[in-house]
């Protein structure tokens, strides 16, 4: 068996080769190109059947994309190792403190002999391309609702009365209102045929009463005017439905990928397509994890422990892993409360008992890990009798 270590960088990689025993057989550097690739290959080639071959290197995220597409393609599979992981081997094994790339590679190598090798690479490509999905979308998402934010706060000065109309949600007919007509003067000066404009387009829910009741307080208005503003609210109203209409495009593919995937997750009352997605794409490939509790380790959302002698403290959950896995996660824990009675109960209890909103709701994505594991390393829909 041999063990190959490799330091992953942005323009280059350290490859460590060695036997399952730790004797050496060659160590060398490759670009991150189409050359340095080969010489790779050329190297994992001679040393015989892939069977016989572990390979391993450091998650470091974009900088091993190409490597591991190019891996896959050749049927080699892989292991991920946690930097935090690395780091700690590292200081375990040696209190010198000398770390290059080539004894990164070396460390990487020895590494593969003393943890299980949980090979990864055949689902990398749904994996990786759902991941890039659904981390740009809620990237769009923040800067969607940053669009919104600003709207209101301009509002605040030139119209504060106009939200609160619209019972603070701003929907197609508001929307349209100030984009159309920008300023509470012009509002104000609505006639007959914008009503029949505003009544058609919210399909009657906008009704005379209303209209007249806008048009009152667009000419009674405290707030401020400026031309300034004029030119700002269309623009921030035209980036506003710029994102959205990206975040439509991105849902029909993630959609389309995640369907592909055979997964499970949307079996689970109260979560949509774009959620599961989402959880699916930022955890990967379940069977990297023997049990529930490793998976809850890696979401960050397991509790740190410092114990000693007769003393023990458990502080705050560590927060390490994807901050958008805990983020789908901590939203729908509270909307479970809708769909599962356990969850609904369970929360309920621990409320009577004294705890805060906010550790309930991380015990209960904690549960729901539990449960995701379950679904996906079995390949079984959401049975609500085994829900614990």
């Amino acid at each position: 068996m041999f063990h190959v270590g490799i330091d992953i960088s942005k323009f280059k990689h350290d490859c460590f080769i060695a036997t399952n025993a730790g004797d050496k057989i060659g160590s060398f550097e490759f670009k991150n190109d189409h050359d340095g690739f080969q010489t790779l290959k050329k190297e994992l080639e001679s040393l015989g059947e892939q069977s016989q071959i572990k390979i391993g290197f450091e998650s470091t995220g974009h900088y091993g994309i190409n490597l591991k597409s190019f891996l896959s393609k050749l049927a080699y599979t892989y292991l991920e190792f946690n930097p935090q992981l690395t780091s700690k081997f590292s200081k375990a094994t040696s209190l010198r403190r000398a770390k290059t790339d080539k004894i990164d590679a070396k460390l990487i190598a020895s590494m593969l002999g003393h943890f299980d090798y949980k090979s990864l690479h055949t689902s990398f490509y749904h994996e990786n391309d759902l991941k890039e999905l659904v981390r740009l979308r809620d990237k769009y998402l923040e800067s969607r609702s940053k669009e919104l934010v600003n709207l209101t706060n301009i509002l605040d000065k030139v119209f504060p009365e106009f939200k609160p109309f619209f019972r603070n949600t701003l929907g197609k007919t508001p929307m349209y209102i100030l984009k159309r007509f920008k300023t509470k003067e012009k509002i104000a000066n609505l006639n007959n045929s914008h009503y029949e404009t505003l009544r058609k387009m919210s399909m009657g829910k906008f009704n005379y009463p209303r209209f007249s009741k806008l048009r009152h307080l667009a000419k009674t208005s405290v707030g401020v005017s400026s031309e300034v503003y004029e030119i700002i609210i269309p623009i921030i109203i035209d980036n506003y439905y710029h994102f959205n209409d990206l975040i439509e495009q991105l849902d029909q593919q993630i959609t389309t990928l995640y369907n592909k995937t055979g997964s499970l997750i949307h079996t689970i009352p109260g979560i949509g397509i774009i959620t599961a997605a989402s959880i699916y794409a930022e955890i990967g490939n379940i069977n990297r994890f023997n049990n529930a509790g490793q998976l809850t380790a890696y979401a960050g959302l397991d509790v740190s422990v410092n114990q000693s002698g007769v003393t023990e403290h458990r502080g705050n959950i560590v927060r390490r892993g994807s901050p958008l896995l805990r983020k789908k996660l901590f939203n729908y824990s509270f909307i479970s409360l809708r769909f599962i009675p356990q969850y609904h109960d369970y929360y309920h209890r621990k409320k009577s008992l004294g705890k805060h909103h906010k550790v309930v709701l991380i015990h209960l994505c904690r549960k729901i890990l539990r449960m995701i594991f379950h679904i996906e390393s079995n390949k079984t829909s959401f049975d609500i009798n085994k829900v614990k």
